[in-house]
């Protein structure tokens, strides 16, 4: 669905500051899998979402994105103010996630019955009440109920290729599986490709289809759960393998 070829991105070029943020990237993704992307500090994770997202053009190489269009795809950053708009209503951050499926939102869709039940009825999916604070800004929620304002923006923008960079990073033990459980299960129903950045490497097994290492902007190790041991003790161990 997804193809990178010969993938590379230099920062400060020509300078004394000149760093290779990515190195001949050769990756081909599927529809339907979860796949974790881990590496230390500087090993490009976050560069290599950014170019898929078209947020970065490559210094050489391409994309193969298969008729898929740049709306198809979602990027949800670690900073929730930045998949939120903390001074807007629950619903107000929500009605507009519709807009993915062809419908531009205005003044009228707003106030349409329709489309707020289209909300609430997802809200009721997570079974915690918060559909029953739709009126409420974003920023008096916690940082728990934020992001799982962010996982129904998710399921309501229905993208096909979702890019998740540190997504649970701030979630305790509580709220992190929770959220993490109900969009593996969206994503599974709808065939979503996933691609997330990550540290918690708890998640890997639980959720993950394939985890990738990057090291120095390189792709150092490329497994998949079907040939490999996803527990977080084997993840350790090939990432310090690599390292």
């Amino acid at each position: 669905m997804l193809e990178l070829k010969d993938i590379s991105v230099c920062f400060n070029k020509q300078t004394i500051n000149e760093v290779e943020a990515l190195k001949k990237i050769n990756l081909l993704f599927h529809k339907h899998e979860w796949t974790y992307i881990i590496g230390g500090n500087g090993s490009g994770k976050s560069t290599l979402l950014k170019v898929i997202n078209r947020d970065l053009i490559p210094d050489k190489g391409e994309i193969k994105y298969n008729n898929l269009k740049p709306e198809d795809i979602l990027f949800i950053d670690q900073t929730t103010i930045k998949n939120l708009i903390p001074s807007m209503t629950v619903y107000e951050n929500l009605i507009f996630a519709l807009k993915n499926s062809g419908m531009t939102p205005n003044f009228k869709f707003y106030k349409q019955k329709k489309y707020k039940k289209i909300v609430i009825n997802k809200l009721e999916e997570f079974n915690v009440g918060i559909e029953k604070r739709i009126n409420e800004q974003v920023k008096f929620l916690s940082g728990g109920e934020q992001q799982l304002i962010v996982a129904c923006r998710i399921m309501l923008s229905n993208p096909k290729v979702l890019l998740m960079d540190e997504f649970t990073s701030a979630l305790d033990q509580k709220w992190a599986p929770f959220i993490l459980d109900k969009l593996k299960t969206y994503i599974v129903e709808n065939n979503i490709m996933v691609l997330a950045v990550t540290h918690d490497y708890s998640q890997i097994n639980n959720i993950g289809d394939r985890l990738i290492v990057l090291k120095n902007g390189k792709v150092i190790a490329d497994r998949r759960k079907d040939n490999f041991d996803f527990s977080t003790n084997s993840v350790l161990k090939l990432f310090y393998e690599q390292e």
